[in-house]
């Protein structure tokens, strides 16, 4: 591991952030869970079936082992935890002694039996729970496998619980399916990436550095406009739309109370509820729609991907949900006049994308308006951050129809001036005003205290990042965006199934993730992967909150019902002409058109 010449590098800027969402107590934990249907040999009689799953169960266990303590050895990362955490230049350390399978692998008590949506909804918030109450961020390890049996022993419950410091999403993902699949782990990629100890900072092989004009607007925004005396009018002036829930609410042209927080939802329980649609070919018939709402106008002529598409159908669903909760009139002309902001955010793996050479990023350095170009050693299949963040300012108006904003949504994201704003958007982290506490060894004087305050040194927090994210939490306006999408593609559950002709015997039956609700960003989080069997697809969603925070409590449930009818409604072959029965009359939802938001909204709040 590490020797007197190799030194472990500095956490980078994503990284610095898990730690300090872990020092303010609202850790992010990253979950990837699967049930597991074991599958005892055929013709055997009924007690040496039952005998033949716990044979099964064991064989999972004994499968598990192994992979954990070759992955151990293949990704050093796993092995490290976060030296000096609290202070301005958190560093990666080697786990003394290192650790093994036994420190990483834990047998939980047998769940009882019951629908997937609440088996894993139950056991990832557990998880999320788990991980940082019986872990230490400098004395590790930072990532756990839990395994479970499941009612009568039939079926058993996986869960890979990491801290994002060591993984991101897709890192995650590809972790777990390691730990399923029976392939050879030793590759040229993971081979190098031994040599290199850990992998490098995302920040240090990407360019995120923000320009002038990107940096200008965020610290005006952030830092500059918060702290002048002005009144509250003139400065909402000057800061421009806001989004829900930091806005105010417009029924027509009626003010009404925001639906704003009416408590810190750092006080607040998160809810966790995971939701599965399926049907023959669902993805597809997703995709095959899209390419029935081409915009004409859009150079490439391309379909909306699926990302844009369930991306649109939340920020509907969302849109319907606010409508009601404010008592908007069901009728369709009174809902479209019924305009939001909705800020959204869209996480982008970097995983597979080829980070520039030295020479290309001194190149970009001096020229931040041009994108690298990409050819350089390929990044590791996990451990490390490789993510930026799109976020975009969507005003959702009640005429606006639903294809056109997901073209332009697609269009956008997809776009190198949308991928460079992620990167930027990410690199902004790097300005977060700092400072170190613990360099205070002695006992301060009040004097000393006092002044420690006037410049900024808070003495609830250890340094610059806890304070500024720590404050955001405390403030009035702890939700400044609506809601983060995550997607993490579609996984192909025959690549980690077992025959029953092996040591090991098990299919996998379900699978999906989700990762921890933080109480200050985005007020919605939903965390999205596909999976298929045969013919049938599944798509997984993952919706998490803190719905006590908000006043009214049931705008998380109502949030989750009206996606769950958007997505089936939309995935409908062919599409669906759906009719709901009001007290104003009959009326009609046609998706072979491209429907308004008014008119999505009316449909989903008309229905019983």
């Amino acid at each position: 591991m590490s020797t007197p010449t190799t030194s472990p590098r500095a956490i980078s800027l994503h990284e610095r952030y898990a730690v300090a969402r872990r020092c303010l107590n609202s850790p992010s934990i990253v979950s990837v869970a699967a049930i597991l249907q074991l599958t005892p040999k055929p013709h055997l009689q009924r007690q040496e079936e039952l005998g033949n799953f716990e044979q099964a169960f064991s064989a999972v266990r004994a499968h598990l082992t192994h992979r954990i303590d070759a992955l151990l050895t293949q990704y050093p990362l796993l092995s490290y935890c976060v030296e000096a955490p609290r202070s301005c230049a958190p560093r990666w350390t080697p786990i003394q002694p290192p650790p093994t399978s036994n420190d990483i692998l834990h047998i939980g008590s047998t769940l009882s039996t019951a629908d997937a949506n609440t088996l894993f909804s139950r056991a990832i918030s557990a998880e999320q729970i788990a991980l940082p109450s019986s872990t230490q961020l400098d004395k590790g390890p930072l990532w756990k496998v839990q395994l479970s049996r499941i009612g009568d022993g039939t079926s058993c419950l996986v869960v890979l619980a990491t801290d994002h410091v060591i993984n991101d999403g897709r890192g995650t993902l590809n972790l777990f399916q390691m730990l399923l699949r029976d392939d050879k782990l030793v590759s040229g990629e993971t081979v190098k990436v031994g040599r290199e100890l850990i992998p490098p900072a995302s920040d240090r092989i990407f360019n995120f550095k923000p320009s002038t004009t990107y940096m200008l607007g965020v610290v005006w925004q952030e830092l500059i406009l918060p702290k002048l005396p002005l009144g509250k009018k003139l400065k909402a002036k000057l800061r421009g739309p806001v989004s829900w829930p930091a806005s105010s609410v417009l029924k027509a042209s009626t003010s009404m109370p925001s639906n704003k927080i009416v408590r810190q939802p750092r006080s607040c329980k998160p809810a966790l509820d995971i939701i599965f649609v399926s049907s023959p070919h669902l993805i597809s018939k997703l995709k095959k729609l899209a390419k029935l709402h081409i915009d004409p106008s859009s150079p490439t002529k391309k379909a909306a991907t699926l990302h844009a598409i369930i991306h649109t159908l939340a920020i509907a669903a969302l849109y319907a949900a606010i409508a009601q909760s404010h008592h908007i009139a069901t009728s369709a002309a009174e809902l479209s006049r019924f305009n939001l902001v909705l800020n959204a955010c869209t996480p982008i793996s970097l995983r597979e994308e080829t980070p520039p050479t030295p020479k290309q990023r001194h190149a970009t350095t001096l020229s931040a308006d041009v994108e690298p170009p990409a050819p350089a050693p390929l990044l590791p299949t996990t451990t490390g951050n490789y993510v930026s963040s799109y976020t975009d300012d969507i005003r959702v108006r009640g005429g606006e129809t639903f294809w056109r904003l997901t073209n332009r949504f697609a269009s956008d994201l997809a776009s190198p001036r949308g991928r460079k704003l992620a990167k930027q958007h990410m690199g902004m982290l790097a300005y977060i005003p700092d400072f170190d506490a613990s360099s205070h060894k002695r006992k301060r004087s009040d004097e000393e205290v006092v002044k420690s305050s006037l410049e900024g040194h808070d003495v609830r927090y250890a340094n610059g990042w806890e304070k500024f994210f720590g404050d955001k939490a405390a403030g009035s306006t702890p939700f400044d965006s609506a809601l983060s999408l995550s997607n993490l593609g579609l996984v192909d559950l025959s690549s980690v199934t077992i025959a029953s002709d092996t040591s090991a015997q098990w299919k996998v039956g379900s699978l999906t993730w989700a990762q921890s609700h933080t109480p200050q960003g985005e007020a919605f989080v939903v965390d999205l992967v596909g999976f298929a069997q045969g013919e049938t697809q599944t798509l997984s969603i993952a919706i998490s909150s803190r719905p006590p925070a908000f006043a009214d409590e049931q705008l998380h449930d109502r949030f989750k019902a009206f996606l769950q009818r958007l997505v089936i409604a939309f995935a409908a072959e062919p599409p669906a002409k759906l009719s709901q029965d009001t007290e104003g009359g009959s009326h009609l939802l046609d998706l072979n058109t491209d429907p308004t938001f008014a008119s999505l909204a009316h449909f989903l709040i008309s229905s019983p």
